[in-house]
């Protein structure tokens, strides 16, 4: 028995697989960016707090140092993935720039391949190293986080670049084959060495 595919109205409309999971991307990446700006907002405030506290009141919290470095942790790696997604990583593109644009982009595809394959090893060697933390039970000195929680953020924006590097090596193949640049992304940004 087979199921009836539902027909919209006419004049009703309704949204393709892609577009809906494009849509679900655009929340991911809003959710990625206010993370980011709050995280570093949060180690700014709590860094002005911190020198306050110990040459106004010659008083220091031993916990503070701790909770930077573990902010500091997350705030790399987000940035480094949402740098990926906006094509901000430094590149030494000088011969490659000079290469026809089939070529630029069969070498693009592949620097997107071996990326894809260096972020699926530390996503999985960072997940071995958050699993034995949280096997043994470490807690960190100060603030007695289970420590599996600060190495965390290794694995996950691991896997999300890992990811991020896939879908561009997927639009670079696709150039190939059509022989011209896509289209520009939902946020409207352009490679930038491509023709708007």
């Amino acid at each position: 028995m087979s199921r009836a595919r539902s027909i919209p109205a006419q004049g009703e409309y309704r949204p393709t697989r892609l577009e809906a999971m494009k849509k679900a991307l655009s929340y991911i990446n809003v959710i990625e960016e206010y993370t980011l700006g709050l995280s570093l907002l949060a180690l700014a405030l709590f860094s002005c707090f911190q020198v306050l506290t110990r040459y106004a009141f010659n008083y220091s919290f031993t916990w503070f140092e701790e909770l930077s470095r573990y902010i500091c942790i997350f705030i790399t790696f987000l940035g480094a993935s949402l740098g990926l997604k906006y094509g901000s990583h430094f590149t030494m593109s000088a011969l490659v720039d000079r290469l026809p644009f089939r070529a630029r982009r069969l070498i693009a595809a592949l620097v997107g391949l071996v990326s894809a394959a260096f972020f699926v090893v530390v996503t999985y060697y960072g997940a071995v190293h958050c699993l034995k933390h949280y096997r043994y039970g470490n807690l960190s000195a100060a603030l007695r986080l289970p420590m599996y929680l600060p190495y965390l953020p290794i694995p996950a924006f691991s896997a999300l670049m890992a990811g991020r590097s896939l879908l561009q090596v997927g639009k670079d193949l696709s150039d190939v084959i059509r022989g011209e640049p896509a289209p520009p992304d939902m946020d409207g940004s352009v490679p930038e060495d491509e023709p708007a």
